[in-house]
């Protein structure tokens, strides 16, 4: 091991990449100090320099990942797709880092990101014609389906909820459940890509609907 070497290279945002990479790979339950000494070709304790402890090393990856939140945003689109925009940006992190996603919801982040997409987010409801209340509601509305839908989405692949479909349509009593025999078929074509859109055009059209009636 060319830990002298190596080790004078060391960054705290090389650590925090060697982190990530690990995640991605094995999942965060195996991101350990020795096991990441292992990929960077030192000793665990020698991370100790740039990173305080295990929380700081979660943090430093979750602020890495939130450095691919795109927060490029176009104040002058209808509010409708300002929405659609900010919830894609979102879901794109969990499409780049479905392992590590989870760690964007820690708290003590050093990322202003997240906020800047929140003020987008509320400014577009703002914009919309909700009062305080309304915003707050829609907003709360969007984040708790959304962010619900994507951490679940870190717990299965489009095969595997395609499967799940298939055996069900095939196994299922149509005398019994007729509507499940006759959806389950179009259900497993669907791809999460296709869901996610679908969702949002839902979520949207509500918000659209709550806002004709105030």
């Amino acid at each position: 091991m060319q830990a002298v070497g190596r080790k004078r290279t060391l960054t705290r945002e090389r650590v925090a990449a060697a982190a990530l990479t690990l995640v991605e790979r094995e999942g965060l339950e195996r991101l350990t100090m020795r096991a990441l000494g292992g990929d960077l070709g030192v000793e665990g304790m020698a991370l100790y320099t740039h990173v305080r402890n295990k929380d700081d090393l979660l943090d430093a990856v979750a602020d890495l990942v939130l450095e691919d939140l795109d927060v490029s945003f176009d104040v002058a689109a209808p509010w409708q797709e300002r929405l659609r925009h900010a919830a894609r940006s979102w879901g794109a992190l969990q499409e780049r880092y479905p392992r590590a996603f989870p760690l964007i919801f820690r708290s003590g982040l050093q990322t202003n990101r997240v906020r800047v997409l929140t003020e987008e987010m509320l400014d577009a409801l703002r914009t919309a014609g909700f009062d305080e209340r309304g915003t707050a509601e829609a907003y709360q509305a969007f984040v708790v389906l959304l962010d619900s839908a994507l951490i679940g989405r870190s717990q299965w692949t489009d095969a595997e909820l395609q499967a799940a479909w298939r055996r069900g349509a095939a196994a299922v009593d149509a005398s019994i459940y007729p509507r499940f025999a006759e959806i389950a078929p179009r259900a497993a074509e669907l791809t999460w890509p296709v869901m996610f859109d679908v969702a949002l055009d839902i979520l949207v059209e509500g918000v659209e609907a709550r806002l004709a009636r105030c």
